[in-house]
């Protein structure tokens, strides 16, 4: 521990000091984003309820409701959770040291395995939500990738991670396999009612990722 330094999580030195690459060979994350389900008529009716209102309000809203207006009615409705098993969390800290570097950061939702009934024991997939602030410098993607990296450091099996981070209305996925990083060409927005579906079919996705491993 004598040599560790605190490493801020901004992306590109994250990508940098830990030796993570980008990579355009992306065959988890394409298969992750090809997820294509029906909904039925109750989870229908309420994506049709709160899409209008992301329409109208989503750039005024801040962090906080974003989270509790929009977000957590689509992880409601991609129904994640599966008892003892896939669980999903909110504002959780993870820390550790990676290759000498300290890093720590507040995961603003994660899904992972339960241990017991409130403390994730196997995370999986973290989403970063973030509103530009004046002389704000926070970096959402940065601090997505710090959480992933805890993870895998802390799951140690070699297994793919998953991420998304959020800009207002736009959603981008990531996926981590080993030191091979990927990121979503396109954005996702969620005033788009078909790239709204879209969010939601990835939400979904990822139990069946989970269950498979």
């Amino acid at each position: 521990m004598f040599n560790v330094k605190k490493t801020k999580y901004d992306i590109d030195t994250l990508l940098s000091e830990l030796g993570i690459e980008i990579s355009q060979d992306c065959t988890h994350l394409h298969h992750w984003l090809s997820a294509q389900y029906v909904l039925n008529e109750r989870e229908e009716s309420l994506l049709a309820e709160i899409h209008p209102k992301a329409v109208q309000e989503v750039d005024s809203w801040n962090e906080e409701e974003l989270k509790m207006h929009f977000i957590a009615f689509l992880i409601y409705i991609a129904r994640i959770d599966v008892p003892q098993k896939i669980k999903v969390f909110y504002e959780r800290p993870l820390s550790g040291v990676l290759q000498g570097n300290s890093i720590s950061v507040i995961a603003d939702c994660m899904i992972a395995t339960p241990e017991a009934r409130a403390k994730p024991k196997k995370p999986y997939f973290f989403l970063q939500e973030f509103k530009k602030q004046k002389k704000d410098q926070s970096d959402p993607e940065g601090q997505m990738l710090a959480a992933m990296l805890l993870a895998q450091h802390e799951n140690n099996d070699n297994l793919p991670l998953y991420g998304s981070y959020i800009m207002g209305r736009n959603w981008r996925f990531a996926t981590l396999v080993g030191k091979t990083y990927c990121i979503s060409q396109r954005q996702y927005d969620a005033t788009n009612l078909q790239d709204l579906y879209q969010i939601v079919y990835n939400l979904r996705f990822l139990k069946e990722l989970i269950l498979e491993r």
